[in-house]
C-alpha cells in the first residue's frame, strides 16, 4: 500500500509518521511539506481555502511529480490542498483523508466522480469547541473579557445594564452537529431550554439530548444566546443578516466559533453599533489575522479571541487517531461515521479495498 502524507506547519512528517506506521504497518509511505511557515500567512491561507475551495490555495511544490512516480493508493492532508488535478492524475487513488473537521480543502466533487472516498476528521474539535462556546457566553453575557480590557487601560468600567446569567435562559443552537450536541450536555447544568435549528438532524438526536426542533425565525426571536455550529455552505452563508438580526431580542447575544462567512459582517458591526442585539461573541472572522483598525475592536459590546475553539492539547492528540480510527473501520466493516461523500462509498465495491483490508489487520 502506498499512502502521500502532506504535511504543514502544524503537522509534522515525524507526527504523522508514528501514527501511519503504527496503523499501517508495512506501507510505502512518503511526504511533502506545504509551504507556508509563517503564521499570519498560514492564517491568511487557510481563510482563502475555507472561502474558495482547494483550487485557489498555494500549490505543494512537486505534488504533481510525486503522484506521477508514486501514484499513491491513500493521501493524507491537515491544511495541505488536494485539487481536482492532484485526482485526476492520481490513477490508483482510492481514500483522501483529511485530519481536519472540514475538508474544504479538498476538491470533494472532483473525488465523488472517481468514487474515491474522502474522510473528515468528524468530532475531532468537538469537545474543545463546546467548552469555548461556553466560556464565550459566560465571558459576554458577565463582562468579564471586556471589564479585563477596560482594567488593563485604566478604566474602572461598568456596563450600562446588568449582566446576563446563563441560568434559566433560551438557548439557540444553528446546527446540531457533533458540537451542538457537546455544549447541550453542558448547559444542563444550567436549566436552560434548547431550540435547535438543523433541517438534517433526525428527531432521536434532538430529544436525545433535550433540544427542541424549530425553524431559525422563531429560534432567533425566543433565544437569549445564539450560537452558530454549522458547517459554511451556499445555504448557509449569511444566514444571519440584517433581516435575522432584527428578529433577536435586543438583551440577546450571538456566539460563533464556526465560520465568519455565516454572518453578514457589515450587518453585525451595524447591529452592534446601534445596540439592536446585546453583543455578539467571535472566535472566527472575515479576514484573519484580524486587522488592527478593524471597528469590531472599537466596541464594547464584543468578545473576541483569534480563532482559539479548537486549538487544546488533547485536540492535538485526538487529531492523529480519530481519522485513521475511521479509516480502518471503513476498510474493514465498509462503514465509517466520517464519510464525507456517501454515495462514493456506496458506489465503492469493497472487494477493491482487501488488500488493504488485509494489510491493516
Amino acid at each position: 500500500m502506498k499512502i502521500l502524507g502532506l504535511t504543514d506547519m502544524v503537522i509534522k512528517e515525524e507526527q504523522l509518521g508514528k501514527v501511519l506506521k503504527e496503523t499501517f504497518p508495512g506501507a510505502e509511505v512518503r511526504y511533502l511539506r506545504w509551504p507556508p511557515t509563517a503564521r499570519d500567512v498560514f492564517s491568511k491561507e487557510n481563510l482563502n481555502i475555507e472561502k474558495n475551495g482547494p483550487e485557489v490555495g498555494m500549490p505543494i511544490p512537486g505534488i504533481m511529480e510525486m503522484i506521477k512516480e508514486f501514484d499513491p493508493e491513500i493521501i493524507i492532508t491537515h491544511f495541505a490542498p488536494v485539487t481536482g488535478e492532484v485526482i485526476e492524475k492520481a490513477k490508483s487513488l482510492e481514500v483522501i483523508g483529511c485530519l481536519r473537521g472540514g475538508c474544504e480543502n479538498i476538491n470533494v466533487e472532483a473525488a465523488s466522480k472517481r468514487n474515491i472516498v474522502v474522510f473528515n476528521n468528524s468530532g475531532r474539535t468537538a469537545n474543545a469547541v463546546a467548552e469555548f462556546a461556553l466560556a464565550h457566553m459566560l465571558a459576554l453575557s458577565r463582562n468579564t473579557s471586556i471589564g479585563y480590557h477596560a482594567l488593563q487601560n485604566g478604566q474602572w468600567w461598568k456596563p450600562e445594564t446588568n449582566p446576563s446569567e446563563i441560568y434559566g435562559s433560551t438557548i439557540g443552537l444553528i446546527g446540531f452537529g457533533a458540537v451542538s450536541q457537546k455544549l447541550s450536555e453542558r448547559l444542563k447544568g444550567f436549566n436552560v431550554k434548547i431550540l435547535a435549528y438543523d433541517p438534517y438532524i433526525p428527531d432521536e438526536i434532538l430529544a436525545e439530548y433535550g433540544a427542541k426542533r424549530v425553524e431559525l425565525k422563531e429560534l432567533l426571536s425566543q433565544s437569549d444566546f445564539v450560537s452558530l455550529h454549522s458547517r459554511l455552505t451556499p445555504e448557509t452563508q449569511n444566514i444571519i443578516g440584517e433581516t435575522e438580526l432584527k428578529l433577536m431580542k435586543p438583551t440577546a447575544y450571538l456566539i460563533n466559533t464556526a465560520r465568519a462567512d455565516l454572518i453578514d459582517r457589515e450587518a453585525l458591526i451595524k447591529a452592534l453599533q446601534t445596540k439592536q442585539i446585546k453583543g455578539a461573541a467571535l472566535d472566527v472572522f472575515w479576514q484573519e489575522p484580524l486587522s488592527k483598525d478593524d471597528p469590531l475592536l472599537k466596541l464594547n459590546n464584543v468578545s473576541l479571541t483569534p480563532h482559539l475553539a479548537g486549538a487544546t492539547m488533547q485536540t492535538g492528540q485526538r487529531t492523529l487517531t480519530l481519522l485513521f480510527e475511521s479509516m480502518q473501520e471503513f476498510l474493514k466493516t465498509h462503514k465509517s461515521r466520517s464519510i464525507v461523500n456517501f454515495k462514493a462509498a456506496e458506489q465503492k465495491k469493497i472487494a477493491a479495498n482487501m488488500k488493504l483490508v488485509k494489510e491493516t489487520k
